[in-house]
């Protein structure tokens, strides 16, 4: 199966065509004026298309930059993730069974030992 980011990948290309397509509706129908200096036929919210356009693209490429590295290293992953599934539900298992309620009785008891002992040699 495919990573979170793959997915999300695909569906942000899909949605800087259709803003590309966006953008040439509002250059050709006269709402946003590239070449010219007559700006009175231009509208300001038509400048959301591009900008939005170059914004999803950065983070495509961003995307596609990280694929290489360690997951965890990267500035998104903790938004994004870049394993695949059976990584994830490995890692997670993992992660779960540190962190169990079982172990907490153990780490509750080297808290006590530590603070006791923290406490005797102040006296």
């Amino acid at each position: 199966m495919e990573s979170p980011a793959a997915r999300l990948e695909r569906v942000l290309l899909g949605v800087v065509i259709a803003l590309v397509f966006l953008t040439s509706i509002s250059i050709s129908d006269g709402a946003l004026i590239i070449f010219n200096d007559d700006t009175t036929m231009e509208d300001s919210w038509a400048m959301v298309f591009p900008i939005l356009c170059i914004i999803i693209i950065i983070l495509v490429l961003s995307l596609r930059r990280a694929a290489g590295r360690e997951y965890g290293s990267f500035f998104l992953d903790s938004w994004i993730s870049r394993e695949d599934e059976e990584e994830m539900i490995s890692r997670l298992r993992k992660e779960q069974s540190e962190t169990s309620v079982d172990n907490m009785g153990g780490a509750w008891a080297e808290l006590e030992k530590v603070h006791l002992e923290r406490s005797l040699e102040e006296e």
